[in-house]
């Protein structure tokens, strides 16, 4: 999403305010780019920004600047989303694909190039979030139904979909557990 305030991290911004949310999204993104980036430039994988809302498309590429490709959102709801992502990535000739949040804390390089290797020898790579989601998830081909039924933005969003998995009799492997910037935590510290 376009880091406007008021429109991005509204969890957040109950605690903090829209405009720092907004940059605290905005930092965040450019971070986890940096990450994605870096295994672009070796060739370990393609980039695709799937954004959203489609009318910020240069707004959005002048803020990146990015040389990928761009691609709006298209579908009601994330399920039509996801599918509408993935199903334009095999379409176009992807082997593995992965759509990964664009707020998650923790994100590294090698976290997304063992995604990329899991799908070698699974159907499905899943990167569990904290808050009972994923900051990350994977295809070694297209699978629509995957994202069918999913109660999205919710706890049930990873079990829900463990679930499917095992109803489209699917392979798959997680990744470790990451945070995502939802909601300002205290960490108390010991003196």
């Amino acid at each position: 999403k376009y880091p406007e305030p008021g429109k991005v991290k509204t969890r957040l911004a109950k605690t903090v305010g829209d405009k720092e949310a907004a940059k605290l999204y905005r930092d965040l993104v450019e971070k986890n780019l940096k990450v994605i980036m870096s295994l672009h430039q070796r060739n370990i994988c393609d980039l695709v920004i799937v954004y959203d809302p489609p009318e910020k498309r240069e707004d959005i590429k002048s803020w990146l600047s990015l040389s990928c490709e761009y691609l709006p959102q298209r579908g009601e709801g994330l399920s039509e989303r996801l599918m509408y992502a993935f199903g334009e990535a095999f379409q176009k000739g992807g082997k593995r694909v992965m759509a990964l949040g664009s707020d998650t804390l923790g994100l590294t390089a090698d976290i997304i190039q063992q995604g990329f290797e899991a799908l070698y020898s699974n159907d499905v790579v899943v990167g569990p979030a904290e808050d009972g989601g994923y900051y990350l998830i994977g295809l070694s081909h297209f699978q629509p139904k995957l994202f069918e039924g999913i109660s999205w933005s919710t706890s049930e969003v990873l079990p829900q979909t463990y679930k499917a998995i095992s109803n489209l009799r699917l392979s798959y492997q997680t990744l470790c557990q990451l945070g995502d910037l939802d909601e300002m935590k205290i960490v108390p510290t010991l003196s």
